[in-house]
């Protein structure tokens, strides 16, 4: 249901981001702090959002709702009148002025549940703008979606949460979901999830200790063994698969600078969030509730990493860092030493280098989103400077 149209206004010349508009008839599109999130992400991430507006008889609205489209940067416009029709007027008005006027967005986005705004469409599209229409199921003309660039069903975006498991507390699940950068843009909205990371961590390391200490008595592994693997089963790069398979990318608050720089595909942030997610689910619902949330998730994992005829092999249960070690251990008595000497990038999207030295020499120089990364890829360089297979 979508269709590509490259025409835009003069603004987007000199490779500059288009400006974006949000209009939202919230008599039609109901609200709820999910949708609102929604949609005020989905319009930063097509260009510079310089108008969202939400529209309704707010004296009639919920107060609490009112109070979080305001505190998030909403316009509310009130339409005190009761006749029919009288918000999508006032909407389609507004929209027009805004496109005839001279700071005119290029992209408009349209949420509204029903009425048929295809004339307002044709008038967007013949000033060169982009039109996203966001529609309650059945409630939009097959006329307004034919001329829009693109068309989504807001009913979608509730299935979505099903990937999650329900919290008691929602307060939880969306402080899990709050990096420090949209804390910094709202103040108002509350904390950030770096608390709720340490505990995840935390968690995560139990649960997946005795999920392998339970899972296949015959594998008969040492403890080091174990170590390694779980370390596998909770590194960085595994934690962010499980943030995609839940769709927390999606559903992540950035502030406006990370979402331009790619927070929503940084592996670092995707893994930060998978566990405040867990953290946030073992204080609303404890650590059974976890267990069941996160062991489907390990026995796929395990599965990828290690077959029957496989579990026992080293270049599986033992990692660059571990292999390394071997090798120092093996040649001059010593273990390696790893350093951090540079770290680069904004906050949400640091880099380390780091680097591994045996009696003082340098081996190998890696770079990584978190310093253990960092420290493995210095070791699998290491590894092949002294070829070790």
């Amino acid at each position: 249901m979508a269709k590509s149209n490259n025409t835009f206004t003069s603004s987007t010349t000199n490779n500059s981001s288009p400006l974006v508009s949000l209009y939202w008839d919230c008599q039609n599109v109901k609200v709820s702090q999910e949708r609102a999130e929604f949609l005020q992400t989905f319009a930063k991430e097509q260009g510079d959002v310089i108008c969202q507006k939400a529209y309704s008889n707010w004296q009639r609205e919920n107060k609490k709702y009112a109070k979080f489209l305001s505190g998030i940067g909403f316009q509310r416009i009130n339409v005190p009148s009761f006749a029919k029709n009288s918000v999508d007027n006032q909407l389609i008005v507004d929209c027009i002025e805004e496109a005839y006027s001279n700071a005119s967005a290029n992209i408009f986005i349209i949420a509204s549940g029903d009425g048929d705004f295809t004339s307002l469409g044709h008038v967007l599209k013949n000033k060169g703008k982009k039109v996203i229409i966001f529609a309650q199921q059945g409630g939009v003309s097959q006329s307004l979606i034919d001329i829009a660039d693109e068309s989504h069903i807001i009913e979608r975006l509730d299935e979505e949460k099903s990937k999650l498991p329900s919290f008691r507390d929602r307060s939880l699940l969306d402080r899990a979901l709050t990096h420090r950068s949209y804390i910094n843009e709202n103040p108002s909205a509350g904390e950030d999830n770096e608390r709720l990371e340490f505990l995840g961590d935390a968690v995560l390391n139990f649960i997946s200790g005795a999920f392998l200490y339970n899972y296949d008595p015959a594998m008969k592994m040492n403890e080091s063994q174990l170590t390694r693997l779980r370390s596998k089963l909770v590194e960085g790069q595994q934690l962010a698969i499980f943030a995609k398979e839940l769709d927390l990318a999606k559903k992540m608050r950035l502030g406006n600078g990370a979402i331009k720089e790619g927070g929503r595909r940084n592996l670092s942030l995707l893994s930060d969030t998978f566990e405040a997610v867990v953290g946030a689910y073992f204080l609303d619902s404890g650590i059974d509730a976890v267990i069941t949330f996160i062991e489907p998730l390990l026995s796929s994992a395990i599965r990828d990493l290690c077959s029957t005829e496989t579990t026992l092999d080293n270049s599986i249960l033992v990692d660059s860092k571990g292999r390394f070690q071997e090798w120092a251990l093996a040649n001059f008595v010593e273990n390696p030493e790893y350093f951090i000497i540079d770290e680069s990038g904004l906050d949400h999207a640091k880099e380390f280098t780091a680097e591994v030295r045996v009696k003082g020499k340098v081996y190998g120089v890696g770079t990584g989103r978190r310093k253990q990364d960092a420290e493995k890829r210095a070791a699998e360089a290491a590894l092949k400077k002294v070829e070790v297979e």
